[in-house]
């Protein structure tokens, strides 16, 4: 099990109500990473989330970004809405 650091914990009420449709869909509130100086959303170690999670996070992320590691493969990251 993966322990988020404490800048990585939700800041914001949107921050906030994605971590809640996350772990309402499953997903462990140790995998949810808020980071970077413009915040962006990670699950786990990169991963893609489904459609369905998606579909539900509409109004909060701007979209999938993807970015290509040699070693890891494609990983997946959202953009937030702020």
């Amino acid at each position: 099990m993966r322990f988020r650091l404490e800048n990585e914990a939700p800041q914001t009420t949107i921050e906030i109500t994605i971590e809640n449709i996350l772990t309402d869909s499953g997903v462990e509130q140790s995998e949810i990473q808020f980071r970077g100086d413009k915040r962006y959303l990670r699950v786990g170690y990169w991963n893609r989330l489904s459609e369905d999670i998606l579909a539900r996070l509409n109004n909060y992320v701007k979209g999938e970004s993807e970015m290509y590691d040699e070693d890891c493969g494609y990983l997946f990251y959202y953009e937030i809405k702020h």
